[in-house]
């Protein structure tokens, strides 16, 4: 097998890769980010109720624990919601940044902008490489 192949095989393996990342990220956590958070005001719900009613210290002691354990799986998420914002907020702007790419490239092509130093401020200003 050619190098030139494998090279090729695994640029596509990234770029698939990369979609896939980007699809989960965008589409899939946030949903599974919030079916968690309801499922533990679900949890609360209970063990609140199970507090409320049980006569059986044992079991009230019991549904504390799970009880203070939730709040603080919850408190974690809603703390890591700050880093899932920021990992959204950086692949969109990795997509604006590679639209823009795309529509300097277009202009470029058509003959509109061949000058070097627009290039080297692009290059500044967006970057080279995009992740997405």
């Amino acid at each position: 097998m050619s190098r030139a192949s494998i090279t090729s095989d695994v640029q596509y393996l990234r770029e698939q890769a990369k979609g896939t990342i980007k699809e989960y990220v965008t589409e899939h956590l946030p949903e599974q980010y919030q079916i968690c958070l309801i499922a533990l005001d679900t949890i609360l719900r209970h063990a609140f109720n199970i507090l409320e009613t049980s006569p059986d210290n044992r079991e009230k002691l019991q549904t504390m624990e799970l009880f203070k354990d939730t709040h603080l799986v919850k408190l974690e998420l809603l703390s890591n919601a700050t880093t899932i914002d920021s990992a959204l907020n950086y692949i969109r702007s990795k997509q604006d940044l590679q639209q823009q790419q795309k529509k300097y490239l277009s202009l470029d092509s058509s003959g509109n902008n061949n000058n070097e130093d627009d290039d080297d401020q692009l290059t500044e200003t967006c970057g080279i490489q995009t992740v997405f």
